[in-house]
């Protein structure tokens, strides 16, 4: 990555804070939010699935296959905290 020197002598601070932003847009989120990221848009896939009996096992076998692994246990965290916060969003939508 191309470092950058915020001190150079001529460049003004609208320039050194468009280069800054140029590196930071480099960055990569870290695996495990990408995953959140992920689940979050399969949500309302998964729950369907299940809703219809799908099991557990074959959701996850799916998801493993095309790229998503998760472990069962965080697999049900990340189930447990996606329908909190449906459950809160709805109440709020209610008010």
């Amino acid at each position: 990555m191309n470092e950058i020197n915020i001190k150079s002598p001529g460049t003004s601070v609208q320039t050194q804070a468009e280069r800054i932003a140029m590196s930071l847009r480099t960055l990569k989120p870290n695996p495990k939010q990408q995953k959140e990221e992920l689940f979050a848009l399969l949500y309302p896939v998964i729950t369907e699935l299940m809703d219809q009996g799908i099991t557990q096992k074959a959701i996850l076998a799916m998801l493993s296959k095309k790229g998503l692994k998760l472990h069962p246990a965080r697999f049900k965290e990340l189930l447990e905290q996606h329908a909190k916060e449906t459950v809160t969003s709805d109440v709020e939508d209610a008010t």
